[in-house]
């Protein structure tokens, strides 16, 4: 989705950070970039919906998938 490009490359950024800098050395708070993920997801959710493409045309592939997903929150 190239509407979200932008989102997804400084969440990617952040995320590869946290994991060399913090997850690798023992920290599991990932909680720096949840803004990120959030407006990334919020992105991708908003595209979806202006496109017309329905979740519920993917469950098929992965029976747990909810259409009303939200990131885990691990603080």
């Amino acid at each position: 989705m190239d509407e979200c490009k932008s989102f997804k490359k400084q969440y990617d950024q952040c995320f590869n950070a946290w994991f060399r800098d913090k997850f690798l050395k023992g920290s599991n708070d990932d909680s720096v970039c949840s803004e990120l993920l959030k407006n990334y997801t919020g992105c991708v959710k908003k595209v979806m919906k202006d496109k017309d493409i329905d979740i519920g045309e993917f469950r098929p592939f992965s029976p747990n998938i909810s259409s009303n997903y939200e990131p885990s929150k691990n603080k």
